[in-house]
């Protein structure tokens, strides 16, 4: 499994695909103790495997998560959450979505 490096995107991509109606996007992030990302949905539910470092993930609908190495994390794609990286960290993560229809 391939992590960001230094000076590349936080964010890469490994998978990315379409079928019956389905999109799914795999891949890998990299983020540095202190960084935060902010308070925000997204367009895919999302599963997350913390490979190693440790995560705070807030949401707004019920309080914090403390994420170790080993730990997995279901989030819905209209779920607001907002994480905290208190250790330098590694995520494994699918994203997952319904198609639009043309």
């Amino acid at each position: 499994m391939k992590f960001p490096k230094k000076g590349e995107n936080y964010l890469k991509d490994i998978i990315k695909k379409s079928k019956d109606g389905i999109a799914v996007r795999c891949g890998t992030v990299y983020l540095n103790k202190g960084d935060v990302l902010p308070f925000k949905t997204m367009d895919s539910n999302e599963i997350a495997l913390l490979v190693s470092g440790k995560l705070a993930v807030t949401t707004k609908n019920g309080g914090t998560v403390e994420m170790n190495k080993g730990d997995v994390i279901y989030l819905d794609r209209e779920e607001i959450r907002k994480t905290v990286t208190l250790r330098n960290s590694e995520v494994f993560f699918f994203l997952f979505k319904k198609e639009l229809e043309v």
